[in-house]
């Protein structure tokens, strides 16, 4: 009996450390394109959402549209909350979807919660300088 409570304690602990790693690596990408557009000078517009949130959803069009407009300039991420929660709690998030916009220096300047209109952001654009 003992041997079997051992190999459930380690396939537990093996299960926990499989789900530790994914989620570090799920946020990687994040801090990388966030390191990538600092180093770059661009100011960073996160759109921290979820696939299949309805006002998550109609952002898709509206952030399609700023990369265009704004390429070379802006920098429009998305993050999905199911799969990088790590991102979401270090912005603070508490509801989705939320805008979160940073400087060229990384230093949030603005944010917003809920669906966001192409022409509000492109005045928020403006006062920061793009």
């Amino acid at each position: 009996m003992g041997s079997d409570l051992i190999k459930r304690r380690l396939t537990l602990f093996t299960l926990l450390m499989l789900l530790l790693l994914s989620v570090q690596a799920q946020a990687a990408p994040v801090d990388e394109a966030l390191a990538k557009a600092k180093s770059e000078g661009k100011i960073v517009m996160l759109e921290i959402g979820s696939v299949g949130c309805i006002p998550c959803d109609r952002m898709r069009p509206v952030m399609a549209r700023l990369s265009a407009d704004y390429a070379g300039k802006l920098e429009v991420i998305f993050v999905d909350v199911k799969k990088d929660q790590k991102s979401a709690r270090k912005f603070g998030v508490y509801a989705i979807p939320t805008q979160v916009f940073l400087d060229k220096n990384g230093k949030e300047f603005h944010r917003h919660m809920g669906y966001y209109e192409y022409e509000k952001i492109a005045v928020v654009l403006k006062k920061a300088g793009i």
